[in-house]
């Protein structure tokens, strides 16, 4: 029985890595890549990725393996199912790669989108793609062979108690391994089809992908958990606005300055707990969370306000580095979307030599993945820290996140882009009952205090700083998102921010803007001596200054300039009587005022928050991103004849 299985494994593996290596030899765009040793790393490390393709559909042969062991039969019916498994792991793979060629990524959750189409999809797949359509019709009938001539032969045990207790041994040990296959082991997060991203490079990744894996995992997920597009195609007229008022984007400028950058990521810190956003009434213990931040703001250039455009971390770093709106009410990690080539602030710097690691104290999952695919050649998660240290329930804690990173620092070629997603605020858990300093009564005083805590492993963080770092370094501070905040007013999306040089090419300023994350690639990019024009946010060094925020929540968007925000349903049709909601914002740049939608300038707002919103979203789900200012400027000129 156990040669039965290894010669199951053994056949499914070889239709599953054949498949893919000839697929892939037919695509021009992966062929040259295919055939050297970056190729044959990704095929190596894409194995891991067949084995759990494999593993699942070889175990309906093995538990049939194991019935016919059982019952001292003739297992008649494994080579049918071997059939049908190689067919499938043949045909996913074909139907991949011909939507890499059509498309230029792999596909998701894109395999609802042809539903009902299925009969002009083989008729494109046998007309345009024949070299493709032939060289699976070669390996199906190939495999078929292979499968009629595989030898499964009935090898019964002495005596029925053996077949039983051997049998039951087998099926623990394959139950056991598929599902560690599946979950891509034990020593951090889940796996998903995305996880091929972790190879490091997303051209390896285009290689190490398995299709058969991928499009049955979100055949199983399901279309509710794929990215939906629910705003419309933009009009003529939205896109003369919009040429209008980016008619002043930049050009695609390099880098000219050979700089450092380090980017930390404060998890979930709002900025409603410092004291210099928002004076906090406490009758005990520190007014702030962040002293030691409110100060370093004092030495900082930053702005009155700056806000998140999203709830989760992969949210805040898609609008963080690709300077791109998330789509409306979710994100873009481990949907469709992910796989799209954004050209954001990571894969540029990488393309100039710069080396790029991203840091954080958790397992990698679906974060350290999403990182790498925006161009991170480097991702670290817990099980990569060479030391034992204090963890909360999420992972590592911040002084041993930022101790791991000053390892880092001192070993990266410059000039390098270092990411840092600290820890500490992702639970509530402190080492000791001291560092609970505003208590324990309720959710807010809980939160302050790992903030507290966190805000004091920052302090030692930059003090250690001048020690690892001898070249013009760019260093920001801000949070990806908030978490365990009230929903009133801005708090939920008011982040704390802050940036500085180490060589003092930055002036000490509180910029009197209400920005948002949009706006940090531009200024890195700025700070470089670079520009991107599919950038959509606006560096905080021009002046004048004239970005806005924006987020959303559910259907909702929220649209922020200068000290006012218009709120409306993108599924509805909204005009300034309907469906829109119109505040100004405090100067602490997080209470928010009801105001009236006739006034002055909520129409504008409205008409370029509208026409934004669309165009971007068209954009993002047709994986045209880096197209946002070549479209506009196309459209512009159509208009004008």
């Amino acid at each position: 029985m156990l040669l039965n299985i290894f010669r199951t494994l053994l056949l499914l593996l070889s239709a599953t890595v054949l498949s893919k290596i000839a697929l892939s030899a037919l695509n021009p765009f992966l062929a040259e890549q295919l055939f050297s040793h970056s190729g044959a790393y990704s095929l190596w490390w894409g194995l891991r990725l067949d084995i759990t393709a494999v593993m699942v559909m070889a175990t309906p042969a093995v538990l049939l393996l194991l019935i016919a062991h059982w019952g001292n039969w003739r297992p008649r019916l494994v080579k049918l199912w071997l059939l049908l498994a190689c067919f499938w792991l043949i045909v996913t793979t074909t139907a991949d790669a011909i939507y890499m060629l059509e498309a230029g990524r792999h596909v998701t959750f894109e395999v609802f989108t042809g539903q009902g189409l299925e009969q002009g999809l083989l008729a494109t797949a046998v007309t345009t793609y024949l070299p493709q359509t032939f060289t699976a019709l070669i390996l199906v009938l190939l495999f078929a062979w292979l499968t009629w001539r595989l030898p499964i032969t009935a090898a019964p045990a002495p005596c029925r108690y053996a077949r039983m207790i051997g049998g039951a041994l087998v099926l623990v040990l394959w139950l056991g391994g598929t599902v560690t296959a599946v979950r891509g082991g034990w020593s951090d997060a889940p796996q998903s089809p995305m996880s091929a991203y972790k190879v490091g490079e997303p051209e390896q990744a285009l290689i190490a992908w398995n299709a058969p894996y991928a499009i049955s995992y979100y055949l199983a997920k399901g279309k509710k958990r794929a990215a939906q597009q629910i705003t419309p195609a933009p009009t003529a007229q939205e896109l003369a606005l919009l040429a209008k008022h980016f008619a002043q984007q930049p050009q695609l400028q390099l880098p000219s300055k050979q700089a450092n950058v380090l980017i930390v990521l404060l998890e979930s810190w709002p900025a409603a707990d410092l004291a210099s956003y928002l004076p906090l009434d406490t009758e005990q213990g520190p007014k702030s969370a962040a002293p030691y931040f409110d100060a370093l703001r004092q030495q900082s250039i930053t702005t009155n306000a700056l806000y998140a455009d999203g709830y989760r971390t992969v949210e805040g770093m898609f609008a963080t580095f690709c300077s791109f709106a998330n789509p409306i009410g979710g994100g873009v990690a481990g949907t469709q979307l992910q796989s799209a080539p954004y050209q954001c602030l990571p894969q540029i710097l990488k393309e100039q030599g710069f080396d790029t690691h991203f840091i954080q104290g958790s397992g990698k999952g679906i974060v350290g993945s999403f990182a790498q695919s925006l161009g991170f050649t480097h991702s670290y998660g817990k099980k990569d820290y060479p030391f034992a240290g204090t963890e909360n329930y999420w992972g590592y804690m911040d002084d041993d996140i930022y101790r791991f990173t000053l390892d880092k620092l001192a070993q990266a070629e410059q000039p390098f882009l270092i990411t840092v997603n600290t820890g500490t605020t992702h639970d509530t858990y402190l080492p000791n009952d001291s560092d609970y300093v505003f208590g324990k009564d309720n959710r807010s005083a809980l939160r302050r205090n790992v903030i507290h805590h966190a805000d004091g492993a920052l302090q030692r963080f930059l003090e250690q700083l001048p020690k690892v770092l001898d070249e013009p370094t760019l260093v920001v501070l801000m949070a990806d998102h908030t978490a365990g905040v009230t929903q009133h007013d801005l708090d939920r999306n008011a982040i704390p921010f802050a940036m500085f040089a180490t060589d003092g090419s930055l002036p000490v300023q509180k910029l009197p803007l209400n920005a948002g994350q949009l706006d940090i690639a531009p200024t890195i990019m700025d700070w470089l001596g670079g520009s991107v024009p599919w950038f959509t946010g606006q560096s905080l060094l021009t002046q004048p200054y004239q970005g806005f925020a924006h987020y959303s929540a559910g259907q909702t968007v929220n649209w922020i300039q200068g000290q006012h925000l218009v709120r409306f349903d993108v599924t509805q049709d909204v005009s300034l009587e309907h469906n829109a909601r119109c505040f100004t914002i405090a100067d602490n740049g997080i209470k928010l005022h009801q105001a009236q939608c006739a006034q002055a300038p909520y129409a504008d707002m409205l008409s370029l928050a509208q026409a934004y919103t669309r165009y971007t979203q068209s954009l993002l789900f047709k994986g045209k991103t880096s197209e946002f200012a070549e479209s506009l400027s196309s459209s512009s000129t159509v208009a004008s004849q």
